[in-house]
């Protein structure tokens, strides 16, 4: 009886010691910082949309050793697109629209960013498969998706590795009918390539007698408004608006330009001090140092160039039009769209919505007002 009691007696004290181990081991390790577990976040999105990639081309593509598919390069972009079976609602598309005729050409030696019917299945109907687009007979609807589809070719063969790493831009077939309306823009980060900030390539170099073309997720859509009026028309950025109107920026984002504007929510300016904190008080500051301070908060929101979500790296500097020295943001790609953090803000703020593509730069919604 006495063993008996003894073992278990020796049982508790080794349990009870190396809970107290493993109490002091956690107590002795630090806490993993906001940044690093971001960090980590973002490595498994890139892991993941690796894999993605990976499986998608497993499943359509050749594996050929020069990076292309090539097993249709004898048929034109139209017969690849027939080949495949993901591609039923841009074939109905493009014939629909007149086009194949144009992408069958001999001579035209283009690029399309081809999406798939899962991409064309996130549209609003009539566009959101092969059957409804079919059955389309609105010329202004017909007029529409021809404009659509002209905005996902380039005129020449880029394959996947001519495309610069970082960002860049090009212009589409689309016509002309506002500034900018016909870009579209690469964010190239880790060997993984997005357009404009939500399409991403999943099989690049798909090679056809008559150009190249990359299969993405998601339909690419031509902007129709400037930042200004994405900002105006949205009740979640009377604040925003008010602080634009107060520090005369209104009228910057309403002409031409390349920017990219880090917009707080109403929410985001709500946990701002007073006279900072809401539509109805930015518009009633008379003080001239408030509203200087207030400019320069505005402008460390900016930058004068377009940066997805895709762009923000990991724990990457980004310059905006703020005063300097204090004029960089840090970012960090994420799931959702991402973070950024200001040299003053305790924490990021975190980007959703993301990619909100306008004529003269990109809106990324953040729930923080940034601070320099």
């Amino acid at each position: 009886m006495k063993k008996i009691l003894f073992g278990s007696s020796l049982i508790l004290i080794f349990s009870l010691l190396s809970s107290c181990q493993k109490e002091s081991n956690s107590f002795q390790q630090p806490a993993q910082s906001e940044e690093a577990l971001l960090k980590e976040q973002a490595d498994k999105v890139v892991a993941s949309r690796t894999a993605q990639a990976n499986d998608f081309q497993k499943q359509y593509g050749d594996n050929s050793s020069e990076g292309s598919t090539s097993r249709w390069r004898s048929q034109n972009l139209v017969q690849v697109a027939q080949s495949l079976p993901i591609f039923k609602s841009l074939v109905a598309a493009v014939v629909k629209t007149g086009l194949a005729p144009v992408l069958s050409s001999a001579n035209l030696n283009a690029t399309v960013f081809a999406p798939s019917d899962a991409a064309f299945a996130k549209l609003g109907a009539p566009f959101n498969n092969a059957a409804n687009i079919n059955a389309i007979t609105d010329p202004a609807q017909i007029a529409a998706l021809k404009n659509i589809l002209l905005y996902h070719v380039l005129g020449t063969e880029v394959k996947f590795q001519q495309v610069a790493n970082g960002r860049s831009s090009a212009a589409t077939l689309k016509p002309i009918a506002q500034p900018n309306d016909n870009k579209i823009y690469f964010s190239k980060t880790l060997g993984l390539l997005f357009v404009n900030g939500n399409s991403f390539v999943l099989l690049p170099n798909v090679d056809a007698s008559n150009g190249v073309i990359h299969v993405i997720d998601d339909v690419l859509l031509p902007p129709t408004q400037n930042i200004a009026q994405i900002a105006i028309g949205n009740p979640a950025f009377s604040s925003l608006v008010a602080a634009l109107v107060k520090t005369n920026l209104a009228g910057v984002f309403a002409g031409a330009g390349d920017f990219t504007v880090f917009a707080p929510t109403d929410a985001a300016f709500a946990q701002l001090p007073a006279p900072f904190n809401n539509a109805a008080n930015i518009a009633a500051i008379n003080n001239p140092g408030q509203v200087a301070a207030l400019s320069n908060i505005l402008r460390y929101h900016v930058t004068g160039s377009r940066y997805f979500a895709w762009d923000l790296g990991i724990l990457s500097p980004i310059q905006t039009i703020a005063d300097a020295p204090n004029n960089k943001l840090i970012g960090i790609l994420g799931a959702n769209g991402g973070y950024v953090k200001g040299n003053q803000n305790p924490s990021f703020a975190s980007v959703n919505p993301a990619n909100i593509l306008a004529l003269n730069g990109v809106v990324q919604v953040v729930n923080k007002v940034l601070l320099p």
